[in-house]
This record gives structure tokens, sequence and C-alpha cells, in this order.
């Protein structure tokens, strides 16, 4: 079978969880399909190094898309009937190498990787080719937290506002779109039902993310030697989910933390701080490692990982990291989502700062045993599991037309 991947961004590790979700299942795909990927670069130059990393796909890189300032962003939130996420990746230049591929070439399914990417589909669809859609959150529902977070803070109306109209805009893009597109894959049964209430003649086909649990196995890693005792949170440290929840724990749950364990620390590791959670590093609150090459090494030397989110949505691949590291995990209800089959041996559930605080000692003072978290994950969500269900969710397209 014959597979085009339209992708916002190269599809090669390390970076961010829809990388790793293109990489992997492109890769995996490969195995058996022949797959090109349409994708942006950030310079044309890089196509090379992109073709090297995930060979045996056939890479065909546009540059750009070219970046939006925050006054252009909110004009088109304000003017634009269009949510945020849609506008990101518009290119003309890739609509046009889209449509040239498309007249060259024979594919027998088109896949979309994430709503970035939507925007294009009219253009596969002049073409009569079915088309598969990735969706890696619902992403309406983030926004609809998000606005619903903020607006219990006087200091984040504006934010509210912003998530407000994104919710709205999201839901209807959403809607009209997944009821064009031949198939559907989510992260989660969860999200599979919130699109199936959207669109009720859609079923999603549930694709988790996933693991490498060769690659994150604590036998092939020297821990960071943290003396004191330590929490650690990863992500990409300009998302917003990810700084409100360093700001949540830092005001609410590590004041807590410290009354029984004064000398604990919170290590964020994660590129692109926002100036927000530098001044939390500069008033003490936390050290912020900035971009490393490795997180493995910080997360096996962690105490415990810590995944305080309030806002978000999916499958988090870097809690699915931490459980195949054997690292013990204390999290939100929304920080382990949509991993189904997860249960209290496999880590510590708490929404409220007290709780989380007393789950964080309790973890301190006697750690887990963490072997049945890995075999867990080894068992569920490695990507050696996932890849036959997407193949499945591809064959099952390409019937369709």
């Amino acid at each position: 079978m014959k597979i085009l991947a339209l992708t916002p961004y190269a599809p090669w590790p390390p970076y961010g969880g829809g990388t790793m979700r293109i990489y992997q299942l492109l890769r995996g795909i490969a195995h058996t399909h022949s797959v090109t990927c349409l994708t942006f670069v950030p310079n044309i130059t890089d196509q090379a190094a992109v073709q090297a990393q995930v060979a045996p796909v056939t890479v065909i890189g546009v540059a750009g898309p070219a970046p939006r300032n925050l006054r252009q962003r909110a004009v088109q939130t304000l003017t634009n009937p269009l949510p945020d996420m849609a506008l990101r990746n518009v290119d003309v230049s890739y609509r046009q190498q889209l449509d040239v591929l498309l007249q060259q070439r024979y594919f027998d399914v088109v896949i979309a990787f994430s709503i970035e990417m939507a925007p294009y589909l009219d253009v596969v669809k002049t073409y009569g080719i079915p088309t598969l859609f990735d969706e890696f959150n619902a992403e309406y529902v983030i926004q609809q937290r998000a606005a619903m977070t903020d607006a219990a803070n006087p200091l984040r109306w504006h934010g509210a506002l912003y998530s407000l109209i994104q919710w709205q805009k999201l839901k209807y893009f959403e809607k009209n779109m997944l009821a064009t597109v031949n198939g559907v894959t989510v992260v989660s049964t969860g999200d599979a039902q919130t699109l199936s209430q959207l669109v009720p003649t859609v079923t999603p086909y549930v694709v988790p993310n996933g693991v490498d649990t060769s690659y994150f196995d604590r036998r092939r890693v020297v821990p960071h030697p943290f003396v004191r005792p330590t929490l650690v949170f990863s992500g990409t440290l300009d998302y917003r989910p990810n700084i409100d929840a360093l700001r949540w724990f830092v005001a609410q749950v590590l004041p807590l933390v410290r009354k029984a364990v004064p000398d604990v620390v919170l290590v964020a590791v994660g590129r692109r701080p926002t100036p927000a959670l530098l001044a939390l590093q500069a008033a003490g609150e936390v050290s912020l490692t900035g971009e490393v090459p490795d997180t493995r090494a910080y997360l096996c030397g962690a105490h415990a990982y810590v995944v305080p989110m309030r806002i978000g949505g999916g499958v988090r691949l870097k809690v699915l990291e931490a459980m195949a590291l054997e690292v013990p995990i204390v999290s939100t209800s929304l920080g382990v989502e949509g991993i189904d089959g997860l249960n209290d041996t496999h880590c510590k559930i708490a929404d409220t700062p007290d709780a989380m605080a007393v789950a964080i000692v309790e973890t301190l003072a006697t750690p887990p045993v963490t072997k049945p978290t890995r075999d867990f994950v080894v068992a569920n969500y490695d990507w050696r599991v996932i890849v036959p269900h997407f193949l499945q969710a591809i064959a099952n397209t390409a019937i369709v037309n």
C-alpha cells in the first residue's frame, strides 16, 4: 500500500509528544508499506538529516511555515473564523507541493497528523483519495478545560477569554472536519467517546501513545546523582498546560511537602522556559535544566516524578516514559488520563494540594515497588504493540472508498 503522511513538523525525536508519535508510527508502518512524508522543516537543507532519521520513510520537506507573532495571532483570534491551531501551519508553498505530489504519484491513503494539517485535506479530497485523520487530542476539550481553570483566577481572565474563543471555534471546526474524513484515530478511549458524541457518525480507532521500552529502560541509564530528595517534572516549558502545572504545584503543593521534607527540591527538565518559570527559579522555588540531550538520567535520578496537570488531554508520553523507567509517580487524575488499565499499584493519584503533598511525602519515605509498572507498560504501551492497531485503521480506511 502507498501512503502519504502530512505532518506539521519533521518526524524525528526527541522533541515533543506529537513528534515522537509521528516518528514511531511512520517508522512502524514503513516496514510493510511504502510511506512518503510531506513535512515542514526549519530549512530545506535539514531534509537530508530528517531523511536519515526516519528511513525507510521518504521525506519531502517544505521550508516553513512562517512564524506568527502575538499581534497577528490576536488579530486572527478576533477576526478569523478558524481556530488558532488550524492557522498555525497554513502555507502556500506546502499546499502547492501537496497538489503537485498528488498529481504525480498514486497513493492509497493520505494520513493527516494533528489538527494543524486538517486544512490541507480539501486538496486531498479533490483527488478522491481516502483520508485518515490522526487526532492528537480532542482539542476543543483542552481549551474548554483551560478556560474553566483560568476563569477561577482574575489574573488569568485574559487567558480564559482566549480559551473560550478557541474552545468554540475548535468545537465547530473539529465537528465539521471529522464528518468529512474516512477514518479517525485517537490516543485514548476517552477521546474516542468525546469525538463520537461530537459527531455520532464517527467511530474513532484507538491508537494510543506509546514508549520505546528498550530505550526507556533504567538498566541502560546512569542516574543523575541528586543528593537531596528530588522531585522531577519534565516537558516543554513554554507549553501552557505545563506552565500552569508548575505554577500551581509551586504555589499550592510544594510548601506543604516542605513542611515534612524541608530539603526537598523541584527540578523541571525541558526547553524554552517562560519568564514566569524563570522568575520561580530566581525565587529558589524550582531548578530549571533547560534543554538536555537525554532526559532519562534525570528521571532515573528522581526520588519521585510529579505530574500536577490541570489542563490538557490525550495520553502523555512523558508519563509512559517515567513508568517504563520505573520511577515512582505522583500525578493528578488528569495527568494520567487516557492510560487504560492504570491502577494505584502503578502510581499515586491525588487531585488536591493536601492529597498530593501527602502522596509525595509517603513516596519519599517509602519508595514503592515499580517493576510491575514497567511490566504494565511493556505489555500495553510499547510501540511494537501499538503499530498493528494503526495498520488496521489504515487498512480499514483504504477500503472505505
